[in-house]
């Protein structure tokens, strides 16, 4: 008895050992190749702020106010923070395996021949058992560590769409403010068409001009009028985009965002653009992409893979638990009271011997999935490297166009206000005065655009880096933390 139960036991470590040995080594992910430098120039030019810091330089408060209460009120952030909170649950099920499970039943029963027993009966048992599965191979601390990097990566998310939620506000924030200045330009536009057709109509009068010339007058004030229209319907629908993004009502944030009154005479333009302050950018990309929070989420779903294809593999091999039970039944017949007990400890081990190849195929699978995530890894990278040169591409021909329009904008401006002068000197007649005025406001038009194109160039560059996330301390619980 002894020398079979000896050699029912070297057998089964011999089998545990051999299992061990054949485990397959996980193969990583294929490197990326990371440029040393960025190709694209890098925008250094003024003073810098820190990314993490970013949005509150602005010396625009309203922008930051709008951001925070978007981090605090946008539905889909809320979920990626729900997400993060159900994968951390998760984590805390899977360590839930690795302990002992522990149960108590207790049940009574009065009845008449209760378990063939005649005549009527009371009976009651309470139990308690105990149950362990040692983690032989590592398959249920695999377990933990997948549950762990997935919800890692879940939390990870909730960064990255907490950047994104940022850029987004900023960017329908800059629209806003640009379709309210245009709208102002046309206005002011208008205003002067009119005037071109009323001394077209004086001249009519006058025999001095053709009807056509004067329907030109008129087409022209007539465009005018759509442009303003235009632009304020714009205006309307950026600022539903932005409620939608905070997540308030769209009455209650135009009260809040009302710009300044439309002139009624002419005017220069009041209306202006936020400015965007610059940040500094590193020489090597891979300190700058490395705070990028979906690239970072991509690596963890890479290490969850790994994780879950160690247990698979672990389910192959034997598992080994240990099990205990101890309980007391008690039987009440005719005033007559008897009672038994009973209790058991003793490990089990199963050894899967057939199962038609499922757990080679679900090993394999899992292999499959992490190549899969492995592959994706690397185009994260790739794509996260593309977008920052494209990126730095249009900061810097953004910036390039805007010095060519404030340098145009800058000589119609003088252009205008000399014929201005020279108009009330009488060297200038009214209409060559009114078209420098209305060419000057083309100018200015165009610099509003250059200006928000930048404005939108920056915001790229600040989503393409990852914003100014902190993997560390962050909390989905916070939702109030720096984007």
């Amino acid at each position: 008895m002894n020398l079979r139960l000896s050699s029912l036991l070297a057998c089964c470590g011999l089998a545990l050992l051999l299992a061990a040995c054949g485990s397959a080594h996980l193969r990583a992910p294929v490197s990326v190749d990371l440029p040393e430098v960025w190709r694209a120039p890098l925008p250094h030019g003024g003073s810098t702020a820190a990314l993490v810091d970013w949005w509150k330089a602005f010396p625009d408060p309203t922008l930051a106010d709008l951001i925070a209460r978007a981090q605090a009120g946008n539905p889909t952030l809320q979920i990626a923070a729900a997400r993060h909170r159900q994968a951390r649950a998760w984590v805390d099920q899977a360590r839930a395996g690795l302990l002992p499970q522990l149960d108590v039943d207790a049940g009574s029963s009065r009845g008449k021949n209760l378990n063939s027993i005649p005549g009527v009966s009371t009976q009651s048992d309470a139990q308690f058992s105990a149950s362990w599965e040692i983690d032989v191979f590592g398959g249920k601390r695999s377990e933990v560590d997948e549950q762990a990097a997935r919800a890692a990566a879940a939390q990870h998310d909730w960064h990255a769409a907490r950047v994104t939620l940022a850029a987004d506000v900023a960017a329908a924030y800059v629209n806003l403010r640009l379709a309210q200045a245009r709208e102002e330009v046309a206005e002011l536009d208008g205003l002067l068409a009119a005037q071109l057709a009323a001394w077209g109509r004086q001249q009519q009068a006058a025999g001095l001009m053709n009807a056509s010339d004067l329907a030109l007058l008129h087409t022209g004030a007539s465009l005018a009028a759509s442009r303003r229209s235009t632009e304020r319907a714009e205006a309307q629908v950026t600022l539903q985009e932005l409620a939608l993004l905070i997540g308030a009502p769209a009455a209650a944030l135009a009260g809040e965002l009302e710009a300044s009154a439309l002139p009624t005479d002419w005017a220069p333009p009041g209306r202006v653009l936020p400015s965007v302050p610059a940040f500094a950018v590193n020489a090597l990309p891979s300190q700058l992409l490395a705070q990028r929070p979906d690239v970072a989420a991509s690596h963890q779903r890479w290490l969850a893979l790994l994780a879950k294809r160690r247990s698979v593999d672990a389910r192959r091999y034997p598992q080994l638990s240990l099990g205990a039970l101890a309980g007391e039944a008690r039987l009440r017949v005719g005033g007559q009271s008897s009672m038994s007990s009973l209790w058991s400890f003793g490990p089990s081990l199963t050894l899967p011997l057939f199962d038609g190849g499922a757990r080679r195929a679900e090993s394999q699978a899992a292999l499959a999935e992490g190549e899969e995530a492995a592959a994706a890894l690397q185009g994260k990278w790739q794509s996260a490297v593309t977008e920052v040169e494209e990126a730095l591409e249009r900061v810097a021909a953004t910036r390039e166009r805007r010095g060519e329009a404030e340098s145009v904008a800058r000589e119609w401006r003088g252009i205008a206000q000399r014929a201005v002068l020279q108009a009330q000197a009488g060297l200038h007649s009214g209409p060559q005065r009114v078209t420098s005025q209305r060419n000057a406001l083309t100018a200015h038009r165009d610099l509003l655009t250059a200006q928000a194109d930048q404005a939108q160039a920056w915001f790229r560059l600040y989503r393409s880096l990852g914003g100014g996330w902190n993997a560390d301390p962050s909390s989905t619980n916070q939702l109030t933390a720096q984007p």
